[in-house]
């Protein structure tokens, strides 16, 4: 093993590297995801004891064939007292270079992504003594990290197992597969249990994974987006990529991944978080006529193993425009609206013909509206669709600009004007743009014949929400009905 104590911050040149958050007694510690190998359960026959006089030695596991030492680091350090349940004792498997040691810790918290530039240095003189240097600072809804130097904490407790010395046959790891060609290059995934499949996800798309939010608008349960939540003022699409849609029920599916793809983000609801792997391109079957796979892998462990592809799913899932988040506008803290804005409501903002905002009540669900409607709606045909045991008519938003082009119909506001009992109706609309949360916009209002009360909104430092056109789609929906 190479004797590299140099702190991780000095290691890494990224800007932005992703770290796995975990607790450990009071402590909440972020360790590099390239050190983290795997997180499993506590064996069920613990673990085996290994004589030691002294030391943070617990004994030693079988991972996957290797003999990893375990370190508690509790015993070692002055760490406050713990406060998890544990029920929810992990061991992380961390690796560097060819060695790997594992570390007991109460509860791993998921991922975060760390803006290197702002991790801050708390120990001035070096120490090779120290195993944590660097924090990552505080945020509104995170604790401080301190970010662990795996490299020391080898050093420090002369234990770990490096690979070079383990027999041939136990080098093809079943939980962490490698390229069966040396040459190959592998890419690192997080394994999610998302309803009864497990799934794949490229840890470059991951920003973070965190309890699910509340929802604040309800899709359908039966719908891959099945609902709309916010994370820290930004909201967000909460998808569920489940077969059977098991994972739109807060119960079964707990967790919510943080997906990014530039400016957007989506929430991907799982059940369970359970490791990471390596695979290389030659032991995934690719299937690229797939809607949301990008290959599958079989592993002796892991059984059917199912790679997302993260472009294909923001492609399904034209909502994730809801997400962006304009300098000082939308998905900004609310508190900061001006005083003396008169509206109690939030907004959706929408693209028809041209871009709109509607007031979120009557508002029951936004759906995808089917091929076969899609194509009945170009051709001014009735239209309809199913949602929920019910039949509902999907009609065009009546043109009000003057150079109105046809717009493309991809999704439908399904709205219901308050006390009606009947179907609700569906309006076609392009995509949604974003949301505008309560007390952030100001209106100006007027009312034009059938169209019903229109006006004028303007969202307070969000360039793209200045004098948008106010359509309420649920007093449209009683003069259409």
């Amino acid at each position: 093993m190479q004797d590299d104590t140099r702190p991780a911050t000095a290691r890494c040149s990224q800007a932005v590297v992703p770290h796995v958050h975990v607790c450990v007694g009071g402590c909440d510690i972020a360790i590099s995801i390239e050190q983290v190998r795997q997180a499993v359960p506590l064996p069920a026959q613990g673990l085996t004891p290994l004589p030691r006089r002294s030391g943070a030695l617990l004994g030693v596991a079988d991972v996957a064939g290797a003999a990893v030492p375990i370190v508690a680091l509790e015993r070692w350090l002055p760490l406050p007292a713990q406060a998890e349940d544990n029920g929810a004792q992990r061991l992380l498997v961390l690796q560097h270079d060819n060695a790997l040691v594992g570390i007991r810790v109460d509860a791993v918290r998921g991922m975060k992504a760390v803006a290197m530039a702002g991790v801050r240095r708390v120990h001035h003189v070096p120490d090779d003594s120290e195993l944590f240097d660097s924090v990552v600072p505080a945020t509104a809804s995170e604790p401080t990290l301190c970010i662990l130097e795996v490299a020391r904490l080898m050093r420090l407790a002369q234990v770990w197992c490096a690979a070079a010395e383990l027999a041939p046959a136990l080098l093809v790891d079943a939980v962490v597969p490698v390229a069966q060609n040396p040459g190959s290059s592998t890419q690192r995934f997080a394994v999610f249990l998302i309803g009864r499949e497990r799934w794949a996800v490229p840890v470059a798309a991951v920003q973070q994974v965190v309890p699910l939010p509340e929802t604040e608008l309800a899709l359908g349960r039966n719908e891959r987006n099945w609902a709309i939540g916010q994370l820290r003022g930004r909201k967000l699409p909460l998808v569920d990529i489940s077969e059977g849609r098991q994972a739109s029920d807060r119960q079964a599916a707990p967790w919510m991944v943080l997906l990014g793809q530039g400016p957007l983000a989506l929430g991907l609801t799982v059940s369970e978080c359970e490791q990471f792997v390596d695979l290389a391109p030659d032991v995934v079957s690719c299937t690229p006529d797939d809607a949301l796979m990008d290959g599958v892998f079989l592993g002796p462990d892991l059984d059917k193993l199912q790679i997302l592809d993260v472009d294909k799913l923001f492609g399904l899932t034209p909502a994730a425009s809801i997400s962006r988040v304009a300098p000082g506008g939308a998905g900004s803290d609310s508190s900061a609206a001006p005083s003396d804005a008169a509206e109690p409501l939030p907004y959706l903002v929408f693209d028809a013909d041209q871009r709109y905002a509607s007031p979120v009540e009557g508002i029951v669900a936004v759906v995808e509206i089917p091929p076969r409607a899609q194509e009945d709606l170009r051709q001014g045909q009735r239209a309809f669709l199913a949602w929920r045991d019910q039949t509902v008519r999907v009609i065009n938003l009546p043109a009000i600009a003057r150079s109105a082009v046809p717009a493309d119909p991809l999704l439908a506001v399904l709205v219901q004007a308050p006390g009606d009992a009947s179907a609700p109706i569906g309006i076609a609309i392009r995509g949604l743009c974003d949301w505008l949360p309560a007390h952030s916009v100001r209106r100006s209002g007027m009312r034009m014949g059938a169209m019903g009360e229109l006006g004028l909104i303007n969202a307070k430092g969000a360039v793209d929400h200045t004098n948008l056109v106010v359509v309420d789609l649920a007093q449209m929906a009683y003069l259409l009905g």
